[in-house]
């Protein structure tokens, strides 16, 4: 996780991901009728059919499967925002235990080191620093290091 390397980490947006003292998380849910999961939570998008029970808010796992990417060779429009241009840069989308696809910045590993399959962790990317001190952060995210 890069928020050690972060001064205040504070969140882009809120309820998407939770930044804790062992990791980054997605914030999603699961409706409680049809079991479809939800990224993010408040955005809930039901099967067909469903009588759209009681969702439940839930932690994504911090480890998912690279299912696809893309090199960006532009800088991201507004709103999107950061300190500089960060062009080309990485898009990901990353498989959480087989039920849902998030996209996501990747860091750590240039295009030509990314294969799909590999094991990925969401992480932060610093978007901007504030006037305050923070830095703004979003999720992201990076290969899995391989212990041996």
């Amino acid at each position: 996780m890069n928020a050690g390397n972060i001064a205040n980490p504070t969140p882009a947006l809120a309820d998407l991901f939770e930044i804790g003292s062992d990791g980054v998380n997605l914030v999603g849910a699961r409706c409680g009728s049809c079991g479809t999961v939800f990224f993010p939570g408040y955005h809930e998008q039901h099967r067909p059919g469903c009588d759209r029970a009681k969702t439940v808010r839930m932690l994504l796992d911090r480890e998912g499967v690279l299912t696809s990417y893309t090199t960006q060779h532009y800088q991201a429009p507004p709103p999107f925002r950061t300190a500089a241009n960060i062009a080309p840069y990485v898009i990901g989308l990353v498989e959480f235990n087989g039920e849902i696809q998030i996209p996501g910045i990747v860091v750590g590993c240039a295009d030509d080191g990314l294969r799909i399959g590999m094991s990925m962790e969401t992480t932060l990317f610093e978007l901007y620093g504030a006037e305050d001190g923070r830095g703004v952060v979003t999720w992201a995210f990076r290969p899995v290091e391989k212990q041996s």
